[in-house]
């Protein structure tokens, strides 16, 4: 469908982008060709939206610079909201604090560095060796340090959007399984980045946002365009009718695609939206 609910000449009506590692790149440039495949597939009447793992404002500083703007609403929190560019909230799920509390301890007993993620603001333990080596300080306001996150909230924090563990990236492979393990049924615990272990409601996922917003527009599932390449976006991928892996950071990601492209070094969504571009003109 359109922008004003009419049906486009595509195979899609709507296209979901991750951020990180699929259109921006480590060096957050996002190319102009790549804003000129979103702004074609605009022009086709194709809906557009962002799902990322990033905070709203993060998430809107980089939606703004591929073209989205007003009332279009972006996926943040990696599903744990919807919220417009302008601000307007759709959907916001939190974590119950008892549950967070548990998660934060079970982190502090490993001595990993965890981040509480809240509308507005992030509340972290003290730094690791690994936080200081992989995150990027000054490019993050609004964060606050305590001694202990899982006291913070125990003392009256409100209710988290997202948590997050940090690690080298190398190590979290020995105790990721465990913490899938530990509060399986109870939390969807991924993998974002090389470094970040996201921790979030069973409900708050890229899959179940985009279900939100396909039921609000009355998309079917088959008629969506999903880009992603990380372990967070596997659900988006086997939920949307064709799934692109950009690169694929391990191998459950390509697994869940349809379709594997080169990583956003590359190009690869940009590269692919030209082709099938093509291919819809020429049939």
């Amino acid at each position: 469908m359109d922008q004003n609910g009419t049906k486009n000449e595509l195979a899609f009506d709507l296209g979901a982008f991750d951020l990180d590692g699929t259109v921006l790149r480590r060096n957050l440039r996002i190319t102009d060709k790549t804003v000129a495949a979103l702004q074609s597939l605009r022009e086709q009447g194709m809906r557009l939206v962002v799902a990322t793992g990033r905070r709203f404002e993060g998430a809107r500083e980089h939606a703004a610079r591929l073209g989205f703007a007003d009332d279009d609403p972006v996926i943040c929190y990696g599903g744990s909201m919807v919220r417009r560019m302008n601000g307007e909230t759709l959907l916001h799920r939190t974590l119950p604090k008892g549950l967070s509390i548990e998660v934060l301890e079970w982190a502090a007993q490993r001595d990993l560095h965890a981040r509480v993620f809240v509308d507005g603001c992030i509340i972290t333990s003290p730094d690791t060796p690994a936080a200081l080596e992989h995150l990027q300080r000054n490019a993050e306001p609004d964060v606050s340090v305590v001694d202990s996150p899982a006291d913070w909230l125990r003392n009256g924090g409100e209710e988290p959007t997202k948590l997050v563990i940090v690690d080298y990236p190398d190590d979290i492979g020995g105790w990721l399984r465990e913490a899938q393990r530990a509060f399986a049924g109870r939390l969807f615990v991924t993998r974002s980045l090389p470094h970040y272990v996201e921790v979030g409601g069973l409900e708050g996922t890229k899959s179940k946002a985009l279900g939100f917003l396909c039921e609000r527009w009355g998309i079917e599932p088959e008629r969506v365009l999903a880009f992603g390449d990380a372990d967070n976006d596997i659900d988006m991928l086997r939920f949307a009718g064709r799934g692109v892996a950009v690169g694929g950071m391990t191998g459950e990601v390509r697994e869940a695609a349809d379709e594997v492209v080169p990583d956003v070094d590359e190009d690869g969504v940009a590269g692919y939206i030209e082709k099938l571009l093509g291919e819809w003109a020429d049939a």
